[in-house]
């Protein structure tokens, strides 16, 4: 049977690299969040996050040894300035996805259409988030 579909370049990496950036971003504020929240033991700062209640961000990202060669420390560093830069941040993923988007339609590939949505419609929202009251308030913690 000859196959009628067509390989693309780069197909899955541009996937990959896509909600890789978007785990970072995730890591970078919900995480951190969280770690504070467990930190402090205050599970209501999770709607309400702030200094007052879950003091400094640096705080709760203690991975391990206090090195500065601890790897994880660099992970969650680069995770908090994505998370802090948000809306450039948003704005390369939505670019990327409209680029994959394009890609897709040209090689008339579903799955790889639906696949560029999903990251557009993931991408609009976290930007969407990061505009509401919750979103500044989780923004002014983080860059504390």
């Amino acid at each position: 049977m000859i196959g009628t579909r067509r390989r693309v370049a780069g197909g899955k990496m541009r996937y990959a690299g896509q909600w890789a950036l978007v785990g970072l971003y995730l890591l970078g504020s919900f995480g951190i969040l969280l770690l504070a929240v467990i930190r402090s033991g205050d599970w209501g700062a999770l709607l309400d996050p702030g200094l007052e209640r879950l003091d400094d961000p640096k705080v709760s990202m203690t991975a391990g040894w206090d090195s500065i060669w601890n790897p994880l420390a660099f992970l969650l560093a680069i995770a908090r300035l994505t998370a802090m830069l948000v809306v450039p941040v948003a704005t390369i993923g939505v670019l990327l996805g409209g680029s994959s988007l394009v890609i897709a339609v040209r090689a008339r590939d579903r799955r790889g259409i639906g696949r560029s949505l999903l990251l557009i419609v993931v991408w609009l929202g976290l930007f969407a988030l990061a505009f509401t009251p919750y979103g500044g308030q989780l923004h002014n913690w983080l860059a504390d």
